[in-house]
């Protein structure tokens, strides 16, 4: 039998876990998104993105939207693959596939192919917090 959460629930998840994310980072890297994120990153490092303070708007029914600008200039080249997400504190991360075509991946970016020195910019991401796990 699964577990079920009341309305309150998932959106005061979805809150806590954007929260999380105020004023922390997001990295671009090259190459697959490894088994967990208390892994070591895999691939290069293409770019580090400041994410803003407050991250996320408020969620409604279980849905966070990111808040303001995400950008930032590319540091290395190659084709993104994943991005990994860390607190201002760097003691709590979470991994993600990242794309470059809406509904086709959680985190949606202008490019794949980043190149050193051009804009790489979060055009939107979505945190969604299960009704039933």
């Amino acid at each position: 039998m699964p577990l079920r959460k009341n309305d309150l629930i998932i959106t005061e998840q979805a809150d806590f876990l954007g929260a999380m994310f105020d004023a922390g980072t997001v990295e671009i890297y090259t190459g697959t998104q490894p088994v967990d994120p208390n892994s070591a990153p895999s691939g290069s490092l293409l770019a580090t993105i400041t994410i803003p303070n407050p991250a996320f708007d408020a969620a409604v029914d279980g849905v966070a939207e990111k808040d303001g600008t995400w950008t930032t200039t590319a540091t290395g080249t190659g084709a993104a693959g994943y991005a990994r997400f860390k607190s201002s504190d760097t003691l709590r991360t979470m991994d993600m596939p990242v794309s470059n075509i809406p509904g086709s991946g959680m985190l949606l970016i202008n490019t794949l192919d980043i190149v050193s020195g051009n804009a790489v910019t979060v055009v939107s991401l979505t945190i969604t917090s299960p009704a039933t796990e």
